[in-house]
């Protein structure tokens, strides 16, 4: 539509002299032209006139984007422009803009429309409607049409968070969406973080985020490499001003065991240097100064009645041992409590007071650590409050830029020669065990006037181990009897930490779900747990496989590797963009023991297998040893991130490992 009103304008002055359009003389002239110029005038008009109507409704089409943006695309960004207004610490609003067109349903989740608020911030969404793939109007969502809807969700008892949300209800692919909504803040710990390219298979024709600094509040701002800076800081009509862009960049499809993306897309991180939040004041000059802002949300939250601190006085009286003291206090914390999120005003970022976790039972993450805390200290132990990012892909924090980039709580104590780190949440984590979902990390340890970043718990080769003892009957018919033993360390407990609460019935059906073993019927399992610091459990088994090994006329087939088989390879990409990362050392040892049948004797045995590379050792064998064969295997995994060019050796690595135990062994009668 821009260029048709420009062309509108320039016809017309095509058609009159420089300041006359308006002119009474001149139009007075006009009438003296000669009859074909009137008619050529006339046409003109009209061509224009028929042109600005018929585009008048038209948005967006599809045809306008460039081939190269439609490469492996769900999604194409035709426009996302977001303004960051900062008129003082009290008072800050968002402008946003965003046009996305949808290709097909795997896209479906960038055409919604999900803005989260709460008593402190307000939403008015100005723009949204839906066009066809030449840019027709759909619909215009009306304000009534709006999906608004707290956020409780079964677990949050305490919330006033609040969402607005439009779900286009389209079937016919590709569509538009376009929304302007505006944001209001008063008050905020942190700012939008600038990331345009936040999914794979998205592409970009425009993206830009400006930030209008009115009072020069002071922000922190941090982009990366592959930002296009276009003003950074200067005074613009007297106001400080910021602005990023961003153009044509092409869709990314996602490579198997990829980083976070935040390690390889254009971003601007951005981040108040003071601030002040629900009455509060803080900064973020440094990771001291942001944790001295929650220090004081904890201090003076820690009293407990008179009677619970007598009794936990007398539960450890008689335990010199202060980790088992720990240990105690914390399985005391698991039986009386249980988890329910809080996210009311500041009370998402400030716990509940200990004593109100002793009344009613619950809290958060932020309660009961606080309240462990407590507790401990009642006894003389000194712990420590401390924000984690938890998950399993969120990215690392950045250590060199202090930020409110956490979304967990957990409890640091140390002790002589060992720090304990306490999950506070669970009723059944194992003492002092973390799990993929806090360790190896950086954290931020709040202490009054010393705060500061820690690490979490490293979980290396020996702590992450499968260890594995079976025998397998075979009989004449290629059936087997399977009986084998694994014991479960370190973070491989997590595979089957679950089934540890399951009763034996639900522990069978689980295992006809997931079974790796054609033909196996599962008679008994059964686990016994040590849930220790490096917690531990064991499984036995007991299973009957039918057709085991494969017949074929005199000879049988019988797999080496069934229990532990290693079936999937990495999808090649020769053309490998991004690093790769390992996310877990481990190491898994097996021993195996096969009862060759009656009236069978040995052909064919595999012969050693050993591979050795940086990313791990694998190592397999097969003896006799009378009527019997041991097979027995090592395979270690080394936790790294490595370049894309060694990308390749990784997939033969991996390969080599399942071609190694997808081998057969053959048994010939005698």
């Amino acid at each position: 539509m821009k260029d048709n009103c420009l062309l509108s304008g320039i016809m017309l002055n095509l058609l009159t002299k420089p300041g006359e359009l308006c002119n009474r003389h001149t139009v007075q002239q006009s009438t003296q032209l000669p009859m074909k110029v009137k008619l050529l005038f006339l046409m003109l008009i009209l061509l224009i006139a028929v042109t600005v109507t018929s585009a008048k409704d038209v948005f967006y089409p599809v045809s306008e984007i460039a081939a190269n943006l439609l490469t492996d695309a769900n999604s194409v960004v035709r426009t996302s422009e977001t303004t960051l207004e900062i008129f003082s610490k009290t008072k800050i609003r968002y402008s946003i803009k965003e046009v996305i067109t949808i290709f097909n349903e795997n896209g479906e989740g960038e055409g919604v429309l999900l803005i989260p608020y709460d008593s402190n911030s307000e939403v008015d969404i100005k723009v949204a409607n839906f066009y066809d793939k030449e840019g027709n109007l759909i619909k215009k969502v009306k304000k009534s049409e709006v999906y608004d809807q707290t956020m409780f969700d079964g677990f949050s008892m305490y919330t006033d968070g609040r969402f607005k949300r439009i779900t286009p209800q389209i079937s016919t692919y590709p569509y538009t969406v376009e929304y302007e909504c505006t944001i209001e803040q008063k008050g905020a710990i942190d700012f939008y973080n600038w990331m345009p390219c936040d999914a794979y298979n998205k592409s970009i024709v425009f993206a830009s985020y400006k930030i209008l600094d009115y009072e020069d509040e002071g922000i922190r701002i941090k982009p990366n490499k592959l930002v296009n800076t276009v003003k950074n800081g200067e005074l613009v009509d007297g106001v400080k001003t910021y602005l990023w862009e961003l153009e044509n960049m092409e869709a990314m499809e996602h490579e198997p065991l990829a980083v976070s993306m935040v390690n390889f897309v254009p971003r601007v991180v951005v981040a108040p240097l003071n601030f002040e939040f629900y009455g509060t004041k803080g900064s973020m000059d440094s990771w001291k100064a942001f944790g001295d802002w929650v220090y004081s949300l904890i201090e003076d939250r820690n009293d407990l009645p008179e009677d619970r601190v007598q009794f936990l006085k007398e539960l450890t009286a008689s335990v010199d041992d202060p980790v088992e003291k720990i240990k105690l206090v914390y399985e005391l914390l698991q039986k009386n409590t249980r988890y329910v999120s809080i996210q009311l005003g500041i009370g998402g970022f400030q716990p509940f007071p200990a004593q109100k976790v002793e009344e009613v039972g619950y809290g958060d993450c932020k309660a009961l650590t606080n309240y462990m805390k407590s507790m401990l200290q009642s006894i003389g132990i000194e712990s420590y409050y401390t924000l984690v990012k938890a998950g399993t892909n969120t990215g690392e924090i950045d250590v060199d830029f202090p930020s409110q980039n956490f979304n967990h709580v957990i409890l640091t104590v140390p002790v002589e020669s060992d720090t304990i780190f306490l999950e506070c949440t669970s009723q059944f984590s194992p003492f002092g065990f973390q799990g993929s979902f806090t360790s190896e990390r950086s954290a931020l340890l709040i202490d009054k006037n010393n705060s500061r970043l820690i690490q979490t718990k490293n979980y290396g080769l020996n702590e992450n181990t499968w260890k594995m003892k079976a025998s397998i009957l075979v009989n004449e018919s290629g059936n087997a009897v399977v009986k084998d033993t694994v014991v479960f360390n370190g973070l491989q407990y997590e595979y089957i930490e679950r089934d540890l609460r399951k009763t034996h019935e639900d522990i069978i059906e689980d295992a006809y779900k997931t079974s790796n073993i054609p033909g196996a019927n599962y008679r008994t399992i059964a686990y016994e747990n040590r849930p220790e610091r490096i917690p531990s459990a064991t499984r036995t088994r007991l299973l009957e496989v039918d057709r085991f090994a494969t017949k074929m006329g005199d000879r049988m087939f019988v797999p080496v590797n069934s229990l532990n088989k290693h079936s999937s390879v990495p999808k090649k990409a020769s053309d490998r963009k991004f690093p790769f990362k390992t996310r877990l050392s481990y190491q898994d040892e097996d021993c195996v023991t096969f009862v060759i049948p009656e009236g069978y004797e040995i052909e064919y045995l595999p012969e050693p297998v050993k591979i050795e590379t940086e990313f791990g050792v694998y190592q397999s064998e097969l003896k006799h040893s009378q009527n019997s064969i041991v097979y027995t295997r090592r395979n270690l995994k080394n936790r790294g991130v490595f370049p894309p060019e060694k990308y390749a050796d990784y997939v033969e690595f991996t390969r080599k490992i399942v071609e190694a135990d997808s081998q057969k062994m053959i048994l010939k009668k005698k």
